[in-house]
């Protein structure tokens, strides 16, 4: 039988007290003390917090049989079931209770609570409706309130006899809320599809688009078609697409006179010509629809809505004469391809207004669409593209000396075959016939005689000649209504000789058409300058005559000195080359060629030439000027009576009769050009 192990007081030293008596040190503790909880413990009895004792629970286990010695024997010891030894129990935890106190004070507690929640709520309802009541109002306002733009009218551009160049066709922008149609999407798509030329494939995603409740299907749609449209979409119960006013400009004459009414890009603002250099005022003023809507966007028909009206932009009377400028684009594109011209010029003036009749330039573009032509091509350079002028400026050098008394049509000139400017010489590019060769001012204008316009430039204060070539125009722009005019280039008041000598005949300057036509209109029609415009009238919607930009005309040079030009011009017409090449049959007219060298802005060198020809009728009313210029001609076209004088031609015999300019009645006799 296995031995019991001692229980660890077994092994405590027994003491003997005074008697003698042995005693265990644990049995002197008082009851409740380690001790007796060590002796309970041994017993198996549990201790309780208020230190009461449990005896544990056993089970009896079942007593063996009596045996037959005898009646109440007791079973022999060895029969006895040894006792087992049990585990020691383990002492329950027990939860811990906190006191809360009276009842009374957690009401007063809770209520204390309630009161500070309820002044809260009192407090923000207090700032609601007292403090931010109107704030408060205003957004709950804006949050029902829709504000739409209306879009004025964008104004039209005329021709001068009201023909009309650009216009607005009403059209929309179809939009849509994916949120209210997305569930019917295949269905929306196929009504749409067939209105706005695109394939159902193409609008499911648009209309289906997440997390936003805007998308753009189709834009310039004519107004018409969304009509149809709206209404098929209405029949099969569709809410969800709607429209905003997206207007079409259309230029019913596409190219003509393209250079000079431009075009707009995709947001309807003007990109060239009068649609960008009058944008502000053909655009008009946008207005707005302010109207109570329901969360759906839709508006509430009862409910408050203000409209303040667009008011329409002004429109446009153009100076152009739409079938002069269509004659004149076609010629010039004719003669620029046969040349080979990179590009050529073409201007036709009213003389006696300062009115630009036709203003073309080729290569050119459709206004319809821009972008089908090169991007070098949608300019104008006609105001745009300075360039020397060559001989042509010879004309305002001679009103410079008339005007001040320098020199006068008949002032004689010993021309040598070179002249000496400075380190470099001065050629003509005619052969003369003797030496020195004899010419008036009129034979050396009619010869386009680059050392006699030296010689008799010489004869003027070289600041004095600045000065006529500022008040001709020259060096600044003229204020013509259009976008991208360029100044040129002038000599300083203070130039050098040599600059002196080149300027007279029209080298070591810059200028551009519409500059020249402007200034030698000025110098024929009298000596008064009238700045060029593009623009005849300006009105409102309503019709009134609106002033925006008037120009006063001025004087330039004296009449006599006009007079005395027109004579050195008509002296062009009668030499040899003008008779066979240069003039015109019925009308008596004044002209002048020019040949320029050509700068390369690439090879920042001289390449190539610049020729043009200008020219008036009738000799002494002007009242119709032409100039034409081209650029780098190719091959045998290096002179402007080979390149420019036949375009000239060509436009004058159309014009003068179109604008019922009468012939002249009779010849006017030529003058001495030498002496």
């Amino acid at each position: 039988m296995p031995q019991r192990r001692p229980h660890p007081a077994a092994g405590r030293t027994s003491r003997t007290d005074a008697s003698g008596q042995r005693t265990d040190p644990a049995r002197r503790r008082p009851a409740g003390s380690s001790g007796s909880s060590g002796e309970a413990h041994r017993r198996g009895e549990r201790i309780l917090r208020d230190g009461s004792r449990e005896r544990p629970r056993t089970q009896s286990a079942p007593r063996p049989a009596a045996t037959r010695s005898g009646a109440g024997g007791r079973a022999p010891a060895k029969a006895r079931t040894a006792p087992q030894r049990r585990p020691v129990p383990r002492t329950p935890l027990t939860a811990i209770r906190v006191p809360l106190g009276s009842s009374t004070h957690r009401v007063h507690v809770v209520l204390v609570i309630m009161a500070m929640g309820l002044s809260l709520c009192a407090g923000r309802l207090l700032q609601l409706q007292g403090f931010d009541s109107a704030r408060y109002t205003a957004d709950s306002i804006d949050a029902l309130t829709r504000t739409l733009p209306l879009l004025p009218a964008r104004g039209e551009i005329t021709d001068r006899n009201g023909q009309v160049l650009a216009s607005t066709q009403p059209a929309v922008a179809v939009t849509a809320d994916p949120t209210l149609v997305g569930p019917k999407a295949q269905q929306v798509a196929g009504i749409l599809a067939p209105y706005l030329q695109m394939t159902p494939e193409q609008l499911v995603p648009l209309l289906t688009k997440p997390d936003t409740h805007f998308v753009y299907l189709k834009k310039k749609v004519p107004a018409l078609t969304y009509t149809n449209l709206a209404a098929d979409l209405a029949k099969a119960g569709i809410y969800g697409v709607f429209r905003e006013s997206d207007p079409i400009r259309t230029y019913p004459d596409g190219a003509v006179g393209s250079s000079v009414v431009g075009f707009v890009g995709a947001d309807g603002k003007g990109l060239g010509g009068l649609e960008l250099s009058m944008n502000k005022e053909l655009s008009g003023v946008e207005g707005t629809e302010t109207y109570e809507s329901a969360p759906n966007g839709s508006k509430i028909p009862l409910g408050n809505s203000t409209v303040t009206p667009a008011q329409n932009g002004l429109n446009f009377r153009s100076s152009i004469d739409s079938e002069l400028q269509w004659m004149v684009q076609q010629r010039l594109a004719t003669q620029v391809q046969r040349t080979q011209s990179d590009y050529g010029m073409a201007i036709v003036m009213n003389v006696k207004t300062g009115e630009v009749l036709a203003m073309a330039n080729a290569p050119t573009f459709d206004s319809s669409d821009p972008s089908a032509a090169a991007t070098e091509s949608r300019g104008n350079n006609a105001i745009s593209s300075p360039y020397e002028p060559g001989s042509v400026e010879k004309v305002l050098t001679s009103a410079a000396l008339f005007d001040s008394g320098a020199a006068t049509p008949e002032t004689r000139l010993s021309i040598p075959y070179r002249l000496q400017s400075g380190p470099l010489s001065i050629k003509d590019a005619f052969q003369h016939t003797s030496d020195p060769l004899r010419l008036r001012v009129r034979g050396a204008v009619a010869q386009s005689s680059n050392i006699g316009m030296a010689l008799a430039t010489r004869q003027m204060n070289r600041e004095q000649l600045h000065d006529y070539y500022v008040k001709f125009g020259l060096g600044s722009t003229t204020g013509v209504q259009l976008p991208g005019e360029s100044a040129g280039i002038i000599p300083p008041p203070d130039m050098s000789n040599i600059q002196r000598d080149q300027v007279a005949f029209g080298q070591a300057i810059s200028v551009t058409a519409v500059q020249m036509a402007a200034a030698i209109s000025g110098v024929v029609n009298g000596g008064i300058y009238h700045p060029p415009t593009v623009v005849s009238q300006v009105t409102d919607a309503d019709g009134n005559t609106v002033d925006l930009d008037k120009r006063e005309p001025r004087r330039i040079i004296s009449a006599k000195a006009s007079a005395q030009v027109r004579d050195v011009m008509q002296a062009v017409m009668d030499s040899d080359n003008g008779q066979k090449n240069l003039r015109l049959d019925d009308w008596t007219s004044g002209g002048k060629t020019g040949t320029a060298q050509r700068a390369d802005p690439e090879l920042h060198r001289y390449k190539g030439y610049v020729t043009s020809f200008v020219g008036f009728a009738p000799l002494n009313d002007p009242e119709i000027l032409t100039y034409v210029v081209m650029n780098n001609p190719k091959g045998s076209f290096d002179t402007g009576t080979s390149t420019a004088n036949p375009v000239w031609r060509d436009v004058m015999k159309y014009a003068l009769p179109h604008f019922s300019v009468a012939p002249d009645a009779q010849p006017i006799k030529p003058k001495p050009t030498t002496w």
